[in-house]
């Protein structure tokens, strides 16, 4: 079975003394209970792992029943350690202040039981360890699978991940174009929408948020007023618009981008660039089959510019960074601009050597004392291979 790179990390963490507990989090369907299952089966320390997934909302004893279960096979079998896993743990209501009581009287008491949660709602995770666990936890962010590891695991060529995206469950699907589609709205698309949502906060127009969200698929790595979209729904208001991206973010599904300005009034008040998190959202909606679409190159052009964007929305999450877009009032664009502190690296896709880089120019000469690296993505510039194998932390020291 493919091992992720997260499996080293989290061995690592596990075998150093008890010192914070371990927090899994990621998008659903990248592989956080396989990656954790995965740990079980090589780890030498005894195990307990317990999902929450049909576990009541309101059942506030549920993680301190299962906690004492783990205290008691310590005890009855004489452990010096012990390795207590959660899965879906943002399920249960209260759960950090629940988890933050349990672990601090491990830490009082000196009882060595480390600890794993996993979550799929990084909203509903974050505010409970920022509202209760500050200083007794570490994060392991899972994003999206990247291509070297559909290539590594499924064989994916890259015109196929560019299309399909990064998600191992449908890998051996893509060969049925319909019924990846009908898996992609059934098994990814609706929990998130029906279910995974709910959980964040209280959405009184379900229709209307589908609408945004599949609009915004459709609109990947283009510009999308949001007075424009409620044009094209003939319905909600431009805050309720607003409102419901903002959360389609915080799931990873898809990011509208705001325009770059040294002015941060500026830069919040933009038109939005809508950007997909991964290339499967984009093309669950798409007119063009994968045959249809890789040749035909205007098409082809916009699949290639979605799915560099989804890459760098993904890695933004992990790596920390903005990611934006630029454009000045003569219509000249950069694509993609990556900010981190006063850093900035400039990003031009292009699928072909006719393409106008007059855009990315006048971006770098405006904006070269904040430049850190600029580069082109496409025939004129790195290869896809290369660029969704970079590393791209490195690159934000180097101003």
């Amino acid at each position: 079975m493919f091992e992720r790179k997260h499996l080293q990390v989290l061995l690592s963490r596990m075998a150093e003394p008890r010192r914070r507990m371990q927090i899994v989090m990621g998008p659903r369907q990248v592989g956080k209970s396989t990656m954790v299952l995965q740990f079980t089966r090589q780890t030498i320390v005894p195990v307990d792992f317990f999902a929450a997934d049909n576990v009541p909302r309101s059942d506030t004893r549920w993680i301190s029943n299962r906690w004492q279960e783990s205290r008691m096979k310590m005890d009855l079998h004489g452990e010096a350690e012990r390795i207590l896993i959660i899965d879906e743990i943002q399920k249960v209501e209260g759960w950090s202040e629940q988890v933050k009581k349990e672990w601090d009287e491990d830490t009082r008491s000196q009882r060595n039981l480390k600890v794993i949660l996993l979550g799929s709602s990084r909203v509903l995770l974050q505010k409970g360890l920022e509202e209760s666990l500050e200083g007794r936890f570490e994060a392991l962010k899972m994003g999206y699978w990247e291509w070297q590891e559909m290539h590594d695991a499924f064989g994916f060529s890259m015109e196929e991940y560019i299309y399909f995206g990064g998600f191992p469950g449908l890998a051996p699907d893509i060969r049925d174009e319909d019924r990846w589609r009908d898996l992609m709205e059934s098994s990814i698309i609706s929990p998130i929408l029906s279910r995974d949502i709910l959980e964040i906060d209280e959405i009184r127009n379900p229709a209307l948020l589908r609408q945004v969200f599949e609009l915004a698929c459709m609109e990947s790595a283009k510009e999308l007023s949001l007075t424009k979209m409620q044009g094209c729904m003939n319905s909600g208001s431009v805050p309720t618009i607003k409102s419901y991206l903002d959360i389609l973010d915080k799931t990873m599904t898809v990011r509208p981008l705001g325009k770059y300005s040294p002015s941060p009034v500026t830069e919040k008040r933009s038109v939005p660039k809508m950007q997909v998190y991964n290339s499967g959202f984009r093309n669950r909606y798409d007119l063009f089959s994968f045959d249809e679409a890789r040749v035909n190159p205007a098409e082809w052009g916009r699949q290639v510019e979605s799915a560099v964007g989804a890459h760098l929305a993904n890695r933004s999450v992990l790596d920390n960074f903005e990611l934006l877009y630029w454009r000045n009032d003569k219509g000249q664009e950069c694509d993609y601009v990556l900010k981190k502190g006063q850093a900035l690296i400039g990003i031009e896709v292009k699928s072909s050597r006719a393409d106008d880089l007059s855009g990315f120019e006048k971006f770098k000469k405006v904006y070269a004392d904040r430049i850190s690296a600029a580069f082109i993505v496409g025939p004129e510039g790195l290869p896809l291979e290369d660029f969704f194998n970079l590393d791209l932390r490195p690159l934000f020291q180097k101003i």
